[in-house]
């Protein structure tokens, strides 16, 4: 049987006495920070470029009123923003999001070394892939609107006599050295992939599209050419700089791959 004085004298240990003093501080002091204030502040240099700034868009000279109105909306802007923080908007708006990752990468990369003229040609020599001409087909077409009764015998009629009269495509019906991704933008990949196959000189087709039903014809071809460095020179310095960029932000992401790591949920 329990001792009756026994019982609460866990009440009077002075162990649990020092934990219910500690924890009872604790809930005070967490109803205390819910309720907590956090001052807006704004520096008397700060306040006087929002005046001269506002002075500068309106043109007048900011008075008692004007002043009063300009801390408000800074008041109500930064107030704004921390709230906005404290919903994690941040989080959830795509823009923001951007923002704040665009801000971060400047912050990672710094001020990129300016290259000297050996590296900016080394990195072309290094690159060079990217400094080619596209290839380019000049080429003719005749478009109609409905397949022709006899194809085959209209391509040799074509091959024979020339031209015919059919539909005036938008795109028009003769194209000089047009470059393989200008052929694409106008008549999309499918074209593009005939016109690549086509032997020159003669008139093939019909192919289908939605403009119609096109008559081709290859005049020349050209095949993708190197740029010399003087020619893209400012190209070059943006790679760089991009290069430059990108490595500063791997090596930015590799070091804290630990403390973020990655997880794609199935």
């Amino acid at each position: 049987m329990v001792d009756p004085r026994s019982r609460g004298g866990w009440l009077r240990d002075p162990l649990f006495a020092f934990f219910a003093i500690g924890a009872l501080f604790f809930v005070v002091y967490a109803l205390l920070s819910r309720d907590s204030t956090t001052p807006i502040t704004l520096s008397q240099s700060s306040k006087a470029l929002l005046i001269s700034e506002w002075e500068m868009l309106t043109g007048k000279s900011a008075q008692g009123d004007d002043i009063d109105a300009i801390l408000n909306d800074y008041y109500q802007r930064e107030l704004l923003y921390r709230e906005g923080l404290a919903a994690e908007l941040h989080l959830s708006d795509a823009s923001v999001r951007e923002l704040i990752i665009e801000l971060m990468q400047q912050r990672v990369t710094g001020e990129i070394v300016e290259p000297t003229p050996k590296d900016l040609v080394n990195f072309y020599t290094d690159n060079m892939q990217r400094y080619y001409t596209e290839a380019s087909i000049s080429f003719s077409q005749q478009v109609f609107l409905s397949e022709p009764e006899n194809p085959e015998q209209f391509r040799e009629q074509l091959n024979q006599d020339g031209a015919k009269p059919g539909a005036v495509p938008w795109q028009g019906t003769d194209f000089p050295d047009y470059g393989v991704s200008m052929i694409r933008g106008l008549f999309g990949q499918p074209l593009l992939e005939v016109l690549q196959g086509l032997a020159s000189g003669e008139w093939w087709g019909p192919y289908e599209s939605r403009q119609g039903w096109h008559y081709f014809r290859v005049t020349d071809r050209s095949a993708p050419q190197l740029l010399p460095f003087e020619r893209v020179r400012d190209q070059v310095l943006a790679d760089y700089q991009a290069a430059a960029v990108a490595q500063a932000v791997a090596d930015f992401t590799d070091a804290r791959r630990f403390q973020y790591p990655f997880v794609v949920a199935p």
